[in-house]
């Protein structure tokens, strides 16, 4: 009987490894498509700020409010930043546990894996961007 109590062991604990695997590769899979996704908006973004400065420069001004797509680019950053930060997050430490409050899209984050923008830690501040929350499915 021992024999077989060992070898149900370890078809359970191979099992429960194949299935964390499997959720964290799920996890990673919807992190790459809102990094894709956020990269395309941040293109699009610059790419109708530089149409604006074309004409801006070759005279044919038009009085539109830029500022719009400078929150979109604002916006775009933020979000894939936090989602890096949690992609990487979950690629080295694996999916967090259901129900436990996590603030990896801001704990996480190092400051030398942004060089162009520090990463404010201050909590007591109020946060003025959007936070951006990744939903899991169970």
């Amino acid at each position: 009987m021992d024999f077989i109590d060992k070898l149900s062991m370890a078809l359970s604990d191979s099992l429960d490894y194949l299935i964390d695997r499997n959720r964290q590769k799920a996890q990673l899979n919807r992190i790459e498509a809102v990094i894709k996704n956020e990269t395309e908006i941040l293109n699009r973004a610059y790419i109708a700020l530089g149409k604006h400065y074309y004409k801006t420069l070759d005279g044919r001004t038009e009085e539109t409010d830029i500022s719009q797509i400078c929150d979109t680019i604002k916006n775009s950053k933020l979000r894939l930043k936090k989602a890096k930060a949690r992609y990487e997050y979950i690629f080295k430490y694996g999916v967090p546990t259901p129900g436990l409050r996590d603030d990896i899209s801001v704990a996480y984050i190092d400051d030398s894996y942004y060089p162009e923008e520090k990463v404010s830690r201050k909590r007591s501040e109020p946060d003025d961007e959007q936070d951006i929350t990744i939903a899991v499915q169970k």
